[in-house]
């Protein structure tokens, strides 16, 4: 396998990106920072985004994709910045996300989330705006 191990940031924001988000980018743990924002990405978001432990932004933003969000997302306990808005995901937030205690700034809207909306777990969240 090829060693990803000095890559540390990711911008493909407005690239027009289509497809879906490949797994194997969980493979390169060094990511600090990736933004897909602005593509037309679809498909589900793949659980292996959860071995980025070292991700401080992630932004998924004015995307296509669908699905619900995996509960793996609680092991990038680094990441300060989640922005997964304007996108087609469904069912409900894990409750797990409330583990992200670095967790600074959480955009969710206009998606299709059921449920009771935002868990009340995500109240505990020492850092979140």
């Amino acid at each position: 396998m090829r060693s990803y191990s000095s890559i540390s940031t990711r911008d493909f924001m407005w690239n027009n990106l289509t497809g879906t988000i490949p797994k194997e980018i969980g493979h390169i743990t060094s990511l600090r920072l990736l933004l897909l924002n602005g593509n037309k990405l679809s498909g589900s978001l793949p659980d292996e985004l959860g071995n980025l432990t070292n991700m401080n932004r992630l932004q998924l933003d004015e995307n296509q994709l669908s699905g619900s969000v995996p509960e793996s997302l609680a092991n990038m306990i680094n990441v300060r910045h989640l922005h997964m808005n304007n996108n087609s995901f469904t069912g409900q937030l894990p409750s797990k996300l409330s583990n992200l205690s670095n967790l600074m700034h959480l955009q969710l809207n206009n998606n299709n989330f059921s449920g009771n909306g935002i868990p009340s777990t995500y109240e505990n969240l020492p850092r979140l705006l």
